[in-house]
């Protein structure tokens, strides 16, 4: 192996000189594993088991522990396996551990549940990340006025695409800003991405508070807009555009001759990052903010996330804001086309009272194509609209690429990156393109082979996030042979692929599915004109499978001090908010108002809806004007006459 990395590294001193180098909410093939090998190393078995499906840190654990356990017990219990706690997670009861190195999260899950003192132990699961005023664009809103309008800006391309849609399949909102506009009595926070909070139709709609508290009730002082619980800081900017969209749809300004309006006209939006610059966030963080949001008192959390597999700690936590806290959450039924009586998809699919599940609807008020939805009418509740939505931008955007006959290709040995219009063209590693998409050969790279291919790309400098995306099929052998993937502003090969440059790896099979729109953070490259982004492929001695094929890869740059940007995107996510909106409506309509009443008001408020009949909860679309005359009128309000 030593001698492996001195021939790579003199072939790179020889070719050096002279080098250069959605949509957010689309499906993604789930069983892909992370490489996690040091880099160059090609027979990393060691550090793997096989088949693994589950998508969690391989560091960490989650540790519930009995509630007579104190801390010293806890202390005790987790130093007897050798292992660190990192945090406690506020009132849930529930400590975030780190293994003792070289213990796997299986074998931790199996020795810390023997202990006498722990109730359950789980992994910290990663979640993805699986819009009549007189706004400029409004008339673009088709989910808050219908009138069969041709959304100009569309993305949605499902079969119908059914745009235009229905004159009045819509949720009625102009009818009930007859009743109400403002938000502002109900703290409504976007557990997301963060938010541009310097957008102007979300400026002045930004929640603060002199007196802010951290997530385990520690004083921070005074806050402005939220939290970041991605980067542990005090700036919830969003980088990546999700949460910026999902907050504008709930609580854009109304009537102020500036592009979109919300749900609500004016609001208390709370921005609460917990998912990077990918729109990826593991289960602690979400913990975390979503115990920073209750206790801020945020009475309604928007979560358009999502993730396969059942989470108790997650549970847990929004439970418990339910019960304390009097906190609704609004929540994604998932874009992955899948019927929720046999398929999977949480936080959906828990039954507390105080969650509210939602799938999206197209213009036409059918379920969108990408919708998940539950034929057993048990999770998902309601539809809203979630396809062609306008809604607020986090900045500007800018995409770059390279073709890929321009990409310089490296093979110290083994099978070599090459190009090919398959079509699609495609950059691949495997005996044919052709083996790599359909994924019909169980020998398309040579064991032990080590590979590289890298591309300089031209992109806009004053940037503040540079983000990777790609379409691509994978078919390796989980966990010991894939990609590692490389972004550095050095066009010197060897510095291109140095650990400080790895920016993310892709390991497993994808069963001739395509990962879609897959993104990792570049953020090596803030701040440089050129960005050199390379894949590197390492298989071990033992069993080869098709390869990897590349058919699209961009360079995506974001200005977030562009303040004025808008996009038309597809989702449940942005389905959710729509609901969460109209939620803290009615919340702020009457403040006394309790989850369990708000619920009651929406579902009951909601219009019966032919397409979700058999496949939501009660077979209704959410309907603004329905929901605010379901509610009591506000009693016991004082008001201030001039």
């Amino acid at each position: 192996m030593k001698n492996k990395f001195i021939l790579f590294a003199l072939i790179f001193s020889m070719l050096s000189v002279g080098y250069l180098f959605a949509e957010k909410d689309t499906n993604v093939v789930p069983n892909w594993t992370k490489l996690l090998d040091p880099v160059g190393n090609i027979d990393n078995k060691k550090y793997y088991k096989r088949d693994s499906k589950i998508k969690f840190k391989s560091s960490e654990i989650l540790v519930k522990f009995k509630n007579n356990a104190g801390d010293s017990v806890k202390s005790y219990a987790v130093s007897s396996f050798n292992g660190k706690v990192l945090n406690d997670l506020g009132e849930t009861g529930i400590s975030q551990v780190e293994l003792r190195e070289g213990q796997t999260v299986e074998e931790a899950v199996a020795e810390y549940s023997s202990h006498p003192d722990v109730e359950y132990v789980q992994p910290n699961y990663i979640y993805h990340a699986s819009t009549s005023p007189n706004d400029p664009v409004y008339n673009q809103l088709w989910g808050m006025n219908n009138t069969g309008q041709i959304i100009a800006t569309a993305t949605y391309s499902g079969i119908p695409a059914n745009n235009p849609g229905t004159s009045g399949d819509d949720m009625r909102m102009e009818s009930a800003w007859d009743v109400n506009t403002d938000c502002s009595n109900t703290i409504v926070a976007v557990v997301d991405s963060g938010v541009n909070y310097n957008h102007t139709d979300l400026s002045a709609n930004m929640w603060s508070s002199g007196s802010c508290v951290s997530d385990k009730g520690v004083s921070l002082g005074a806050c402005s807009n939220g939290w970041d619980y991605a980067d542990n800081d005090s700036n919830p900017m969003d980088l990546n555009g999700h949460g910026t969209h999902v907050a504008g749809t709930i609580g854009a300004r109304g009537n102020n001759a500036t592009g979109v309006a919300g749900v609500c006209w004016t609001a208390k939006i709370m921005a609460v990052r917990v998912l990077d610059q990918s729109g990826s966030g593991d289960t602690a963080t979400i913990i975390k903010g979503i115990n920073f949001a209750v206790r801020n008192g945020a009475k309604v959390l928007n979560l358009s996330l999502g993730g396969p597999d059942y989470d108790s700690a997650m549970r847990s936590a929004m439970a418990n804001a339910g019960s304390k806290y009097d906190a609704l959450f609004v929540v994604a039924a998932g874009n992955e086309s899948n019927d929720l009586k046999s398929d999977n998809s949480y936080p959906c699919e828990y039954d507390d009272a105080n969650i509210l599940c939602v799938a999206a609807l197209d213009q036409k008020f059918q379920l969108a194509s990408f919708s998940n939805y539950d034929s057993s009418k048990k999770r998902v509740d309601i539809g809203a609209p979630g396809t062609n939505i306008r809604s607020t931008w986090a900045g500007a955007e800018a995409t770059a690429s390279l073709a890929f006959a321009s990409w310089t290709k490296t093979t110290v040995q083994g099978t070599a990156w090459n190009w090919a219009n398959c079509p699609p063209t495609v950059l691949y590693l495997s005996t044919s393109c052709a083996t790599a998409i359909i994924g019909t050969s169980t020998s398309g790279y040579a064991s032990n082979t080590y590979s590289v291919a890298y591309a300089p790309i031209s992109i806009t400098s004053g940037a503040e996030a540079v983000t990777a995306r790609m379409n691509l099929y994978l078919d390796t052998e989980s966990g010991y042979d894939g990609i590692n993937m490389y972004a550095s502003t050095s066009s010197t090969p060897s510095i291109i692929f140095s650990s400080i440059n790895k920016v993310g790896s892709l390991s497993g099979e994808t069963n001739g599915g395509l990962i879609a729109n897959f993104e990792v953070a570049a953020t090596n490259c803030v701040g440089s004109s050129t960005c050199y982004f390379g894949y590197e492929f390492v298989s071990d001695s033992s069993i080869n499978r098709a390869g990897v094929a590349i058919t699209a890869f961009n360079l995506i740059t974001l200005d977030v001090n562009d303040t004025t940007q808008y996009n038309t995107i597809n989702g449940t996510s942005m389905a959710t908010p729509h609901v969460a909106g109209l939620a803290t409506l009615l919340r702020s309509f009457n403040p006394k108002f309790t989850y369990s009443d708000t619920i009651k008001a929406i579902i009951a408020g909601g219009t019966t809806t032919s397409s979700l009949q058999s496949i939501t909860k009660y077979g209704k679309a959410a309907n603004g004007d329905g929901a605010i005359r379901n509610l009591e009128a506000p009693t016991d309000l004082s008001v201030d006459v001039p």
